[in-house]
């Protein structure tokens, strides 16, 4: 019983510790958010609006590469556009937030280096800007396409998405430090996971052989759930129990990793 009351407390503690570190260091984030956004678009004659124009100039991009240079609408149908955007955004946040949490200690070691600093409110500020940004346009692009229902539950699948990634940050953050290859890498293997997850393409364009082991893909699992959530389609139950499980497979080993790491990172730095 001893042990699996300690697995139940470190699941509480993986989830509650790095959930709850907005509200306990709100300010500080705050600050932190606010320096970021300055240090970004200070200068510029856009300000602000810059984080969510690049957003915005890549789905316009996509419009004018698919719908009017491939004229995918003739070729595939109507549906593909849609299919493509409301896919696309999700997986430009995730990879953004991976890619830059692989730096994360370094990117704020000047903070803690020889000050106290909460360390555990670091994942918290990468996710922020991608998430609001990332949110607002697939918001905006939902309610666009499918209408002001679809805009509405558009609004929970980035959060969903970047809780569920969570331990994967984690991880990344940890190896990052340790294999400064790592940071190098991850671009790459984000790239080739994108060809092999149906973003860019329908699922039913795969041979059927290779359609049979998507499984393994959570990421395949993941475009699943979001396209069926947003264009109000059935889909399959068994895609969110795979994420629920590899969520919480990955959640402790990550936040142990993450929490060890915390106290000697001042000297690995």
């Amino acid at each position: 019983m001893s042990f699996w009351l300690r697995l139940g407390r470190l699941c509480l503690d993986s989830l509650c510790v790095p959930i709850a570190a907005p509200f306990r260091h709100a300010s500080l984030i705050r600050m932190l958010v606010q320096r970021e956004i300055a240090a970004r678009t200070s200068g510029t004659l856009l300000g602000k609006l810059w984080p969510l124009v690049q957003p915005g100039l890549q789905v316009l991009g996509f419009w004018f590469m698919f719908a009017v240079v491939y004229d995918m609408r003739n070729a595939r149908g109507p549906s593909f556009l849609q299919y493509l955007l409301l896919g696309m955004l999700p997986w430009l946040c995730l990879s953004e937030v991976l890619s830059r949490s692989t730096g994360l200690f370094r990117e704020f070691s000047v903070l803690f280096a020889r000050s106290p600093f909460p360390l555990e409110v670091l994942p918290s500020v990468v996710v922020v800007i991608p998430g609001i940004v990332y949110s607002t346009v697939l918001v905006l692009t939902t309610g666009w396409m499918l209408g002001v229902v679809a805009a509405l539950k558009a609004v929970l699948v980035i959060p969903l998405l970047l809780l569920w990634a969570l331990p994967l940050l984690l991880l990344c953050a940890v190896i990052g430090l340790f294999v400064r290859d790592f940071g190098q890498a991850l671009p790459f293997v984000l790239t080739l996971l994108m060809y092999v997850t149906p973003i860019l393409y329908f699922p039913d364009m795969l041979p059927p052989q290779v359609r049979d082991w998507m499984w393994l893909n959570p990421l395949a699992d993941w475009m699943t759930v979001i396209h069926g959530l947003l264009t109000g389609t059935a889909f399959p139950m068994n895609s969110v129990w795979r994420l629920a499980a590899l969520w919480l497979v990955l959640l402790v080993p990550g936040w142990l990793l993450y929490r060890r790491t915390l106290l000697h990172v001042r000297e690995l730095l």
